[in-house]
Parts: structure tokens; sequence; C-alpha cells
């Protein structure tokens, strides 16, 4: 689920084409280029003095819900179910544009509860556009677990990137206009509550400080969202931002994402997660380079200057601590984010533990995964074949739609 940022060409919702200085997020993009092509299925062997294959103890992958539509973040929920961001799969609504040539737009993105009985939709009919066949979807990427039964959720992008009017059908773009680069509140009843406009924000912080980033800004991506402590985090994969978003709606930044000079890229944050030590950590999809090894963690304590925590990762879509408080991160691609027809759909999850020792769980069983959970039984979950739609990519990969893997 690489999700290349996508804009407003021709007037409608489109991916841009993935040139240096452009930031790729984690849901809609990678694919889209023809990976149903790129079924090499290589999987290149686990890389470092310090890594070693998983043995025994978190190494038996389980589906645990197939047959989704682009499903993205995770987060426990209440009774061991997991809450999920399913982007959804485009719609029928058609327009020229995007890298497949054509983006399809309508209301199939969905708030979810998985269970053990299967996956309920609580909240459905939300925006998503996605290339033909509902690939590399964008749309709702993200949930958290929020006070007294409710759960947070989080959609990409803002409305800098919503067509003019008369460019879709105008019940589309008024859902776009609504949704887009929102952070939303799902009560326990279901419904749901925008608490802020964090997606539009992130874009006006980047339009004053364009500075940093010339190429890019102003520009704006929200990609996770993370409740904790009584705060509501986002970071931004095109703003290289974590915010604090207030209980007004105001996001406050806290942190901002560089680069090393002469990088191809921007920093590209993807996840944040709260660490044992009280710290935040924001994983990073490049780092500035699309070749693998780049992407690092961040360790972040709110009124200080963020702090490199590990690097040597690749590609870095979702994050979290388990129950045994050790750092686990998704990684999209291993060999590093690659868009074209030779795209190598190898995935993995990476465990860091308190010394800094790594372990890699998932070598030859995951592919393009994305989100995380932590679960309490000391188990973790993981969104698999994340930028597929439910039909899947192709005979050969991820042939089951969208899955939900238990790692155990």
């Amino acid at each position: 689920m690489v999700r290349r940022e996508t804009g407003l060409q021709g007037g409608v919702l489109l991916s841009k084409p993935a040139v240096h200085h452009r930031r790729l997020i984690v849901t809609g993009g990678v694919t889209a280029l023809g990976l149903a092509t790129a079924l090499s299925l290589a999987v290149p062997s686990a890389a470092g003095a310090q890594t070693q294959q998983a043995q025994g103890h978190h190494n038996k992958v389980t589906v645990i819900a197939s047959h989704l539509n682009n499903p993205r973040g995770l987060a426990a929920a209440p009774g061991g179910r997991l809450y999920l961001a399913e982007a959804g799969r485009g719609g029928k609504v058609c327009v020229k544009g995007g890298e497949q040539g054509t983006t399809c737009i309508g209301l199939t993105g969905s708030f979810d509860l998985v269970t053990k009985h299967g996956v309920k939709r609580l909240v459905t009919g939300l925006i998503s556009g996605a290339g033909e066949g509902g690939v590399a979807a964008e749309g709702p990427v993200s949930v958290s677990r929020g006070p007294n039964g409710s759960f947070y959720g989080l959609f990409g992008l803002s409305s800098h990137e919503v067509p003019p009017k008369g460019v879709i059908p105008g019940y589309l773009r008024a859902a776009a206009l609504a949704e887009l680069g929102r952070l939303v509140r799902v009560s326990p009843h279901h419904s749901i509550k925008t608490i802020s406009d964090v997606g539009d924000q992130d874009w006006a912080w980047t339009n004053t400080h364009r500075d940093l980033a010339p190429k890019d800004f102003p520009d704006a991506n929200p990609n996770a969202v993370l409740y904790s402590h009584g705060h509501r985090y986002v970071i931004d994969a095109g703003a290289n931002t974590l915010v604090n978003v207030h209980r007004n709606g105001v996001a406050k930044v806290i942190a901002f994402f560089p680069v090393p000079k002469g990088s191809q890229s921007d920093s590209v944050p993807t996840c944040v997660a709260r660490g044992p030590d009280g710290a935040l950590y924001v994983g990073e999809l490049l780092g500035g380079f699309y070749s693998p090894g780049h992407a690092r963690i961040w360790r972040v304590v709110p009124g200080h200057a963020p702090k490199v925590w590990a690097t040597g990762l690749s590609t870095v879509q979702g994050c979290g601590f388990g129950r045994d408080g050790a750092f686990y991160a998704t990684e999209y691609q291993t060999g590093g984010l690659n868009e074209g027809p030779t795209a190598n759909p190898a995935g993995d999850v990476v465990r860091i533990d308190r010394h800094g020792h790594r372990t890699h769980l998932g070598v030859g069983k995951l592919f393009f995964p994305s989100g995380f959970a932590a679960g309490s039984d000391g188990s973790i979950y993981v969104s698999n074949c994340s930028i597929a739609p439910a039909g899947g990519l192709s005979p050969q990969l991820c042939k089951n739609g969208g899955q939900v893997v238990r790692i155990s």
C-alpha cells in the first residue's frame, strides 16, 4: 500500500507520477503501474549482521480476514478484536488521468471491526478513489481506539485535491470535500463526527514553510492517527510532520522530519506509536531515498527536537510496540520502493527488541503489508496485500484480495 501521493490533474483526484521530489504515501500508488505483471515474487534474504530469521515464536502467519478492499490501518479494539480502515475500491465514475490512465471514484471506503466471526463494516459509503479494477485506492487510511467505546478514523489527502465543480457528480465532490484529510470520531453506535480538518491545516502549514521543501510544498497527506494519554496525534506523509490535534480541532505541529542534503525524496513519515518509555516513535517510508535501508525510526519527546532511534529499515508503513515491549515495523517492500513493472511485492515485519537486536517475522509470507496492531495475547496483526481490492491483484499475487493476518 504504498500510496503514491495523489493530486489534481485535469480536474480530478489522480495519482501523480513518481518523480524524485514527490512524497509517496501509504496507500495508493505503487501497484497501479502494473504490479499484476510483476510476479517474480523473489523474496530478498534478510540482511545485516544483527538480524536473524525468526525461529519458533512469532513466525506463524494466519489469515484471519480476506477479500478486503485495500486494507490499511489497524488498531486493537475491545475484546481482542481489531478496528480496520479499508480505503475501498474506487467507484464507477471514471475520468482520464492518474497512473493507470483512469481514476475511478466512489463511496466504497469503510471503517470496520474484525472479529473471530468475520468482518463487520461499522461505517460505510466513504470516499474512495482508485485506478480501474480498484487497485491502490485512496480513502480511509488509519484508525485508533478512543475513549468510552469510540475510535478515531483518518482520511488521506486534503480538500485541495478535490476537483472543481462539474468534473464529477456533486454528491461525490461533496463527500470528498467533507472527508479527505479529516480526522473523525466514530461513536459506540457508529455515528461519525468530524474532529479536525487536519489535512487542510497541514497544507496551510507547508504553504508558509516552503523553505523546508521548496520542490514539494505546499502539500499534505495525513496517514496515521494515534489516540494516547488523552492526545490525538496525526502523522502527515505529505507535510512530513507529527501534529497534536487539540480539542478545538487545531492541529499543532510538534515535529518536522528532515532528510539529508541531496536526498531524492522527503522523509515521508507513515506511522506513530507510544513507547513503553512514554515517548512517541515515528516510522518513515523513505528517509530521503527509494533504495532499501534508508527508512528511519524517530523518537519524539514533545517539546524537544526529534532524534533518530533506529536506521537501516525499508519502506516502513505501520509500526507499534508489542506486549513484549519490542518495537515492530511493517516494511511494504523490502527491496526498496519500486513502482515500475519490476516491482518486488515482498514485504516483512521487523522486530527490534530492547537491546536493538532485529528479527524478521514475515519473509516470504507478506506482500505489500501496511497497518500494524499488537494483540493482548502477544500476537501481532498486519494488513497484508494492502493495495489489493477484494478480487485480488492477479491469479498469482494476492488472489484473495486484501487481508488481515496474525503472526504468532
